[in-house]
């Protein structure tokens, strides 16, 4: 007879079978997966047709391939388990205000072709790859963003960093994709890889095409206005629409004066 612990096993054991899946889904480890069933299926069909050679093989072969395994597909598992560990406690997100800076800065490096790189941290700490590149720890505009990436700077080879409202280092290397997309620049890969091992949104600015491009999840959107990267930033880090109260002062506020 089930009982209520039978089937509470049953689901914890689906539950985890799931997540699995869901971890490696979008990795080159599913088809990991795939040969292993292969594998496995070939070993106790072997072992019990009394094939005690082949059995004796894949029995050896399969303790090594452990240990190869884990070297070889080392990132996918270090992304997993950063996954797993991520939490639900996010930083404090961008403010609207920084918001319209960040974006009013793309635009206008879209509009130079001056290609930029950056990353959004959001749950995953990026701390070990603003490592690679120049502390900053400044307050974010678009102004600093641009003289960042003016082509004639140090630093605009690399990607930039915001934490919050702060510019957290810029001038970082970035892990690159190892997907196959021919298309596709170091930039571009740059953008997918540290999306891939990492919760980041990372803003891409092609310098060939001025498009602008954002990388979540390990997935590249298609070429984007700035509107509607506004609004997918705005979506992945829950920043609140203004009010028409707020939107209306700021239309009202007289603009600085620049210098």
């Amino acid at each position: 007879m089930l009982t209520w612990r039978d089937a509470l096993d049953i689901l914890a054991v689906a539950t985890v079978f799931y997540y699995l899946y869901v971890l490696i889904a979008e990795s080159r480890a599913l088809n990991l997966v795939r040969g292993l069933l292969v594998y496995l299926l070939v070993w106790f069909v072997a072992s019990r047709m009394g094939l005690n050679s082949l059995a004796w093989l894949l029995g050896n072969a399969a303790t090594l391939g452990v240990f190869a395994l884990i070297v070889v597909f080392q990132p996918e598992l270090r992304g997993a388990l950063e996954r797993i560990g991520r939490g639900r406690l996010q930083r404090q997100p961008l403010a609207d205000a920084q918001l319209n800076e960040l974006v009013r800065a793309v635009e206008r490096l879209s509009a130079l072709r001056y290609g930029a790189l950056i990353a959004i941290e959001r749950h995953t700490p990026l701390g070990e790859f603003a490592a690679t590149g120049e502390n900053l720890d400044a307050r974010l505009s678009a102004r600093l963003l641009e003289s960042v990436f003016f082509n004639k700077t140090p630093l605009h080879d690399g990607g930039a960093i915001l934490r919050g409202d702060r510019v957290l280092a810029a001038g970082c290397v970035f892990p690159l994709s190892e997907k196959q997309e021919k298309y596709l620049g170091t930039r571009h890969k740059a953008a997918i890889g540290l999306s891939e091992v990492s919760d980041a949104l990372v803003i891409v600015v092609s310098e060939e095409r001025g498009t602008l491009r954002l990388a979540d999840g390990g997935r590249l959107s298609p070429p984007l206005q700035p509107v509607e990267l506004r609004e997918r930033i705005r979506e992945g880090l829950q920043i609140a629409t203004p009010t028409l109260a707020e939107a209306r002062f700021r239309l009202w506020r007289p603009k600085e004066r620049e210098g």
